[in-house]
Parts: C-alpha cells; structure tokens; sequence
C-alpha cells in the first residue's frame, strides 16, 4: 500500500565500491556517534527508523541490507536490529582478504581476470551466508532497494521489501542470495545465479549493480516518490566510495585499443570512467532538484589505492585515514545532517 504522508521522506543512498565500502561504513559510524551525541542517548542508532528507504549498490547493498536484517530465531524474526553499524565496519577487516584473498601471484591473477574470473566465489558466498542465514528481503526492517542487473532479461533488477508483481525485482529472496548479486563485479567474480522464496523453479543470472547505478541515490529518490507520491520533499543521504583521481591525457590514450580500456594495471579505464561519471551525473541531478535536500559524502582517492579488491592491511589503514579526512573536511555538514536525523523516531 502506498504511503499518503507530506512530511519529508529520509533515504539513505550507498555507492558501489568493493573493499573501499569501508568508507561509507565509517561516515555512517560517525553519524551515528554525532545523532547519539545530539540525543544524549548512549548505545546504537536505528538507521532502518531514520530512513523511510535504505538502499545500496555491490558493497554500498551489502551495507544497506545489515542496516535492515532483523534479529531472527527459530521462533521468527523480531523488529530489532541483528548487526550494528560498528560490527560491519569491522566486518571490512576481519573478511575482506576472504572475499578477495591475496596470493603471491597477484600478477598472475590479474592476467587470468582477462579470461577468467578473478576469485573464487565460495569466499564471499561463505561471508553472506554466515551473516545473513535464511534471512529474507520481506524479512527487511525498513523499506529496501537493492540493485543488480539480469543478463539474460537485459534490464536492471531492483530488489525490494514489498512484492507487488511476478518479476525478479519484486518476487522475495534471500538476502545472502541479493547480496551475491549486487556485488557479482564483472571479472572479479562470477554471476549469480539465484532463485526466489519459495522457490519456483525459476533462476535468474545477475550481475553487480554498478554496471548501470553504481550510485543508486536517484534509482532511490524515484521508489522513495512511488512509495510517498504525496511527499514534497526528500532528504538523501547519499554516502560515496571515494572519486577516482586517475587522469589520462590526450597523448596516452590516442592509440588505445580494447585491452588499454580495460587493462586492470591502469584501473581498468572503461569502468572506472562510467562509474565514476555516473556517480556524478546524479549527484548533479539530486543536488539541483528541487524538492531534495541532498547530503553527499565522499572523498578523494588521491594518494590511496582506487583498487576495489585489496583487502590488505595497509590498504585496510590507508581507507580509515581516508575517513578520517572526509569527516574532518565535512564536519560542519556533517554536523547539520546528524542534526536533521537526530529528530526522527529513535
């Protein structure tokens, strides 16, 4: 059923980036230590209470799918939150090298990537399971968009708590199995291959979606105004994985051909391009519209690894200064934000 509410809708919007999803993870726990603060309440925030709408791409859906997985026994799932912004924040170091395990023949990896993909699937397919079990998206404790996209239907598939229809993007999955899907990145694992609850038979291969939003903030703002079409305004929270800052002149590109677009050793042009010009546009978009209020936060990946699968300890380090300088040099709206958030039901 649709919501006739004209109070300001809040929806949470978190980019696609792989390992690098550890710094949204992070701005997300400084807003919560900034609204308990304001609140002068001690313990976690519910987030899945502040936001009418949490969504996410690839590792940005991982995040917004722990915002939302209820605490579950064998009795059923009750209206509390399972995982806390601090556990999933951890959860970046403690099974990141799982997910995208390093070897001493990472040159030799990276060629395979060129035929094959990258990892092995049963690491993060390992993870999800173990922290999401039987959990479904109608299990959700908020509103749920979750995007992938159906290679063999050719169009975007958007995961959701509400089914409305006989598509994948409104049948009932398991969470561990929408996960696999957002974050099946091209090359670097392979698609998933997934079936809706209660299984029908029915299986649909999906790839990560960033391929087409990999900052799904607008795909957000227009299911936010589907599930609100009386709102007047929305405010978005839109959470980024750090900007490329690779730069490529006229003369190094002129003679390209398909393997320098995509060649890993330059971070792989083509993708990182799209990506990050799509990421981008909307920000544009929602910055300039005028019924959103648009709270972006994101940083530059000058000086730091742009790669999405390094899950070493450095690179583990290097992404928490990182936060660390996107909070510091955004404290001021940051501070307004938690101010915002901090009057919503607790």
């Amino acid at each position: 059923m649709f919501r006739r509410s004209r109070r300001p809708v809040y929806v949470l919007s978190i980019d696609g980036g792989g390992i690098r999803g550890l710094l949204p993870a992070l701005v997300l726990r400084e807003l919560e230590a900034r609204i308990a603060r304001i609140r002068g309440t001690r313990g976690a925030v519910r987030f899945d209470r502040i936001f009418d709408l949490i969504s996410g791409t690839s590792t940005g859906g991982l995040i917004a799918l722990g915002l939302c997985k209820p605490r579950c026994t064998e009795a059923g799932c009750s209206d509390y939150p399972d995982l806390t912004v601090e556990q999933m924040v951890e959860m970046y170091a403690t099974y990141g090298a799982t997910i995208f395990p390093r070897s001493r023949f990472a040159s030799l990896h990276a060629m395979r990537q060129a035929f094959s993909e990258k990892y092995d699937s049963v690491g993060i397919e390992t993870v999800l399971a173990d922290t999401f079990g039987d959990v479904t998206v109608q299990n959700a404790l908020t509103n749920l968009l979750i995007t992938s996209y159906d290679t063999e239907r050719r169009h975007p598939v958007f995961f959701k708590k509400k089914p409305h229809a006989s598509s994948p993007d409104n049948l009932n999955f398991f969470m561990r199995d929408v996960g696999r899907a957002t974050a099946a990145a091209p090359t670097f694992f392979e698609p998933a291959y997934i079936g809706p609850v209660p299984d029908d038979g029915r299986r649909f291969c999906l790839v990560d979606g960033g391929v087409f939003a990999n900052n799904p903030a607008v795909c957000a703002y227009i299911e936010a105004r589907r599930i609100f079409p009386r709102t007047r305004r929305v405010l978005m929270v839109s959470l980024g994985t750090g900007s490329s800052t690779l730069r490529f002149t006229y003369a190094e590109m002129r003679n390209w051909g398909y393997i320098d677009w995509v060649s890993p050793s330059k971070g792989v042009p083509l993708s990182s391009m799209m990506m990050d010009g799509q990421s981008e546009a909307v920000s544009y978009q929602l910055r300039n519209h005028p019924r959103v209020d648009y709270h972006r936060f994101n940083g530059s990946l000058a000086g730091f690894s742009e790669e999405m699968d390094d899950a070493g300890e450095k690179n583990i380090r290097d992404l928490r200064i990182l936060a660390d300088t996107v909070i510091r040099t955004n404290d001021a709206e940051l501070e307004r934000t938690a101010r915002i958030l901090a009057r919503r039901p607790s």
